[in-house]
């Protein structure tokens, strides 16, 4: 079961911020390209979502912070897990984006 708890909304005039304690495990899918093993059991501890207006379009970022390595990176299990808790589909950003305890996401 995944738990959220709301710790920040905030509305700014080209962006909605909202930002999430968490206290849940993901278990790997081991499917990454870097060799992050299958049932790696990672705590998200951590989820702000950020959604940024450009002219006619919103860019949405989703900052999830957790006690794993950035080997998680293009882990299905991990992004279909953060998926689920904040409701629409998120995928990792690019690789240079990744750090240890930290993942980058985007929808």
């Amino acid at each position: 079961m995944q738990k959220l708890t709301l710790v920040r909304y905030e509305i700014e005039s080209d962006c909605v911020i909202t930002e999430f304690a968490c206290d849940f495990t993901v278990a790997t899918a081991g499917d990454g390209l870097w060799g992050c093993e299958a049932g790696r059991q990672v705590k998200v501890t951590g989820i702000c979502v950020v959604h940024n207006v450009y002219d006619d379009s919103v860019h949405t970022q989703v900052n999830v912070t957790h006690d794993s390595g950035w080997e998680i990176y293009t882990d299905s299990g991990f992004e279909t897990a953060i998926s689920d808790a904040v409701g629409f589909s998120v995928s990792f950003t690019e690789q240079g984006m990744q750090e240890d305890e930290f993942a980058s996401m985007e929808c």
